[in-house]
C-alpha cells in the first residue's frame, strides 16, 4: 500500500503599510505579492494563472500514467492566459490555455492527453463549475 503525504491546504497573505506583501502557506513555501504592476512578485492574477497551469502540468503526467503513456512522456509545457470581463463584477471571464507535450504521441493521444488533464485538474474544475467563497470568522485587528 502507498504512504500518501498531505501537505496544508491553508494559505494567507499579508500586506503591510508600505504597499509590500506576500503569500505564505501553511506547507512553509512563499512567494512576494506584487501591488502594483512594476511591483516584483506574483499578481493575484499571476497566482491564479500560476495555479491553473501547475495543475495542468501535473494533471497531464497524471493522465500519462492512467492512459498507458508515461513512459512516451519527455516533458510538458503549459501556458495560461486570462482575458478579464467587461462588466462588473470585477472578475477573469476566460481562461485560454496552450499544452507543448514533449514525446511520440500521435495527435489523438496529444488529443487524449489534455481532455484526461481537463477532466483531472482540480483548479480548472474550480474554475469551471465555481466555489463558494464564505467568511468563517471575524478578524478583529
Amino acid at each position: 500500500m502507498p504512504n500518501i503525504v498531505t501537505r496544508p491546504t491553508t494559505v494567507g497573505a499579508t500586506l503591510d503599510h508600505a504597499g509590500h506583501g506576500g503569500v505564505q502557506a501553511k506547507s512553509g513555501a512563499a512567494a512576494k505579492l506584487a501591488n502594483l504592476a512594476s511591483d516584483e512578485g506574483f499578481t493575484p492574477l499571476e497566482f491564479m494563472d500560476a495555479a491553473l497551469a501547475g495543475c495542468l502540468v501535473l494533471s497531464v503526467r497524471i493522465a500519462a500514467r492512467k492512459l498507458g503513456l508515461l513512459d512516451r512522456l519527455v516533458k510538458v509545457d503549459v501556458e495560461v492566459t486570462h482575458e478579464k470581463a467587461h462588466e462588473l463584477p470585477s472578475r477573469v471571464a476566460s481562461f485560454a490555455t496552450t499544452f507543448d507535450i514533449a514525446g511520440e504521441f500521435s495527435d489523438e493521444e496529444r488529443q487524449a492527453l489534455i481532455a484526461e488533464a481537463h477532466a483531472i485538474c482540480t483548479v480548472g474544475n474550480t474554475f469551471e463549475h465555481g466555489a463558494i467563497v464564505r467568511d468563517v470568522e471575524p478578524v478583529v485587528l
